[in-house]
């Protein structure tokens, strides 16, 4: 069976099931999202969101995580998105891969208007990982000018293949860079 299947199985069929099936592999407190002081950025930082395989052949090993960030818009102010860069590390061996899921959206609900990325590391492979979505005009809906804004994110994150000792993370492997980092667009209303 491919890859994209069994990801499409471990993540993609998870990530379709209602919230409350599933458990967050990233609860409040695992997690901090910091905004920029001239709000141009926010950053999504992990303490721990990572899979590792330690048993056999064609095991997926998989974790979503949930989050709904307020977003804190001065009066008057809309907020876009225009690139988002995913950052991690990954190791793995030949026959291993890593998938990477992401649906956002702005809004007050989890689905408006969103977006879905999705990557795949092959094996071999042994080192940090980047990945930049540039999302041109008109391609994701605005918030705010008095509604209200949350950023809603939920990651999907699989290992597939055989032979153990796979591992990857969302977090580079010096811990010290964002593992989302969302660049933000401020404009008046009208």
């Amino acid at each position: 069976m491919r890859f994209y299947s069994y990801f499409a199985l471990a993540c993609g069929a998870m990530l379709a099931l209602p919230a409350s099936a599933l458990e967050n592999g990233c609860p409040p407190g695992s997690y901090t999202v910091v905004t920029s002081p001239d709000r141009t950025t926010l950053s999504i930082l992990f303490d721990k969101f990572d899979l590792d395989t330690q048993a056999g052949a064609g095991a997926v090993t998989s974790k979503v995580c949930r989050i709904s960030h307020p977003l804190d818009l001065p009066p008057n102010m809309s907020l876009g998105v225009y690139k988002v860069d995913y950052r991690g590390f990954a190791k793995l061996g030949p026959s291993q891969q890593a998938a990477l899921e992401v649906k956002y959206a702005l809004g007050p609900h989890g689905n408006d208007h969103g977006r879905v990325f999705r990557r795949k590391v092959k094996g071999s492979h042994e080192g940090d990982y980047i990945f930049t979505e540039n999302i041109g005009a008109g391609q994701m809906k605005r918030v705010g000018c008095g509604s209200d804004a949350k950023l809603n994110v939920t990651i999907g994150l699989a290992l597939t293949g055989s032979g153990s000792g796979a591992m990857a993370s969302l977090d580079t492997s010096d811990g010290k860079s964002a593992a989302l980092v969302y660049h933000l667009d401020l404009k008046k209303c009208n």
